[in-house]
């Protein structure tokens, strides 16, 4: 077994050094001015990660919608993976995931009152914002860390406290879309998806919070059958075991469009018991005939650290 994992390192030695040299000579080019950031007079919130999927960018979000809206008109910014869309589209409850994308969908579902926007072109999303609503006095750009056509006033970055980026590397060799370094450009960093008791980090010089996934109460009784479309399904899949009388527990793909074969599938296999989804998987399969059916559970995110996170928060963004 060594010496495949050591031939299969090797291989992936060459696309690994043509990745990072391509990201870097990105990142320098902004660097140097060389490619443009654009700023603007109002304050930016990036929130992102190193590498790819899977380290709760969205609950991330929507606990900074919850600590800000009674200070703030916000507006969320998302490119809306997975959409079959294109350009700028305001979201809105009443459309698809496959207009709007999963996440931004749910956001704009949970919190009617925010405004939120898909757009691949970052710089043109927050221009058409601003000149089309006067009102928003703060923008949050949900997995942006990597697009640096666009200045942020504070940069979030998210790291899986059980794969931590600087124990990471790579594309195709890991999991990382950029060098490690990359941290440099974070105001802070948290630590996200932490067990209940964990050790602390020592690492960087940048304020370091922690954060725990916290699932909605829901009142289920008897046999349960489990599915979700997530980045890593094994960590909703051990809280339905460990809460409730879990049969059995399907996954897929980060992202998946459930279809109505899907649906019918999933009741066939629960032989009775009920179906249980998270609140994002909810956004797809509540579009299907007999989603009625279908609990879902709703998950946040519980901040700790050595300092209060609101109130850092709300003084960097008086700062900028």
């Amino acid at each position: 077994m060594q010496p495949i994992k050591s031939r299969i390192t090797i291989l992936l030695a060459i696309p690994t050094a043509i990745y990072w040299l391509i990201t870097s000579i990105r990142n320098w080019c902004y660097d140097k001015g060389i490619f443009k950031s654009t700023s603007f007079d109002i304050p930016i919130i990036s929130v992102g990660n190193l590498a790819v999927g899977g380290s709760g960018k969205t609950p991330m979000v929507e606990h900074l919608i919850r600590e800000l809206k009674g200070e703030y008109n916000i507006a969320i910014l998302s490119r809306g993976y997975g959409r079959k869309t294109k350009g700028f589209l305001w979201v809105e409850p009443k459309l698809s995931p496959i207009e709007t994308g999963d996440e931004p969908l749910q956001i704009k579902t949970k919190f009617q009152e925010i405004a939120v926007a898909v757009c691949e072109d970052r710089v043109a999303g927050v221009q058409r914002i601003l000149a089309t609503r006067s009102e928003i006095n703060l923008i949050i750009l949900d997995d942006a860390f990597q697009h640096r056509a666009i200045k942020p006033s504070l940069q979030i970055l998210l790291s899986t406290y059980s794969k931590p980026h600087f124990r990471d590397c790579l594309l195709p060799a890991g999991r990382l879309r950029e060098s490690r370094k990359g941290e440099n450009r974070a105001d802070a960093t948290i630590y996200t998806k932490c067990p209940a008791k964990y050790t602390p980090i020592n690492w960087g010089k940048k304020p370091i919070f922690y954060s725990k996934i916290v699932y909605g109460p829901i009142e289920i009784e008897g046999p349960i059958f489990g599915f979700s479309g997530l980045a890593k399904n094994d960590i909703f899949a051990k809280h339905l075991a460990s809460n409730y009388d879990l049969k059995d527990f399907k996954d897929y793909k980060d992202h998946y469009s459930f279809t109505q074969k899907d649906l019918e599938g999933l009741k066939k296999l629960a032989k009775g018991a009920t179906l249980v989804c998270t609140e994002k998987d909810w956004m797809k399969v509540k579009q299907l005939s007999g989603s009625e059916q279908i609990n879902h559970i709703r998950i946040t995110t519980l901040l700790e650290g050595d300092i209060n996170f609101t109130s850092w928060l709300k003084a960097k963004i008086n700062e900028s």
